[in-house]
C-alpha cells in the first residue's frame, strides 16, 4: 500500500444529471463526485459512470464483530479489505494502477445502528475525472 491515499471523505457533488443517494445503499459500480463539505456523510450525489466523476464504488464488505472495535481498528480493515479487493475489480494490481482508493467507513454513532459496512471507492490518482468504469479496463 505505498501510495494509499486514505481521504477523510465528505462527499458529495455540484454536477448535473444526477441523483442523491443515500450512502447506506451504495453499491459496487456506483459512481458520485466528491463533496465540499467534511465530516459524516449520510448521502451523495450519484452520477452515471459514463459521465464524468470523481469515484466509483468497487466492493463492500462488513467489518466483523459486535462491538465497535475504534476507529484506528476499522481503518485498518478498510485499508486492508479494500486494497485485496482493488485489483480483482480492476485487473491490475494496486502498485501499478492508474486509480488511487478510499473507503466509507462506519463511525461508533452508526455502528450502534448496525452499520458494519466498509464501501471502497477508486478515483483518478491524478485528482482527474473518470470518464467511465473503471471495472475491468487495466489501468
Amino acid at each position: 500500500m505505498k501510495r494509499l491515499i486514505v481521504l477523510l471523505i465528505s462527499l458529495a457533488l455540484a454536477a448535473t444529471a444526477c441523483s442523491q443517494g443515500n450512502v447506506f445503499s451504495l453499491a459496487v459500480g456506483d459512481c458520485f463526485n466528491n463533496s465540499t463539505t467534511s465530516g459524516e456523510i449520510s448521502s451523495v450525489e450519484m452520477v452515471d459512470c459514463a459521465e464524468s466523476h470523481d469515484n466509483e464504488v468497487y466492493a463492500t464488505f462488513e467489518v466483523p464483530g459486535s462491538t465497535y472495535p475504534g476507529q484506528t481498528a476499522v481503518q485498518l480493515d478498510a485499508d486492508n479489505g479494500c486494497y485485496d479487493r482493488f485489483e480483482g475489480y480492476v485487473d491490475r494490481d494496486y502498485e501499478s494502477s492508474a486509480f488511487g482508493f478510499s473507503h466509507l467507513t462506519p463511525t461508533s454513532a452508526s455502528w450502534d445502528q448496525g452499520d458494519r459496512e466498509v464501501v471502497c471507492i477508486l478515483f483518478d490518482f491524478t485528482g482527474g475525472k473518470l470518464t467511465t468504469s473503471a471495472k475491468g479496463t487495466g489501468l
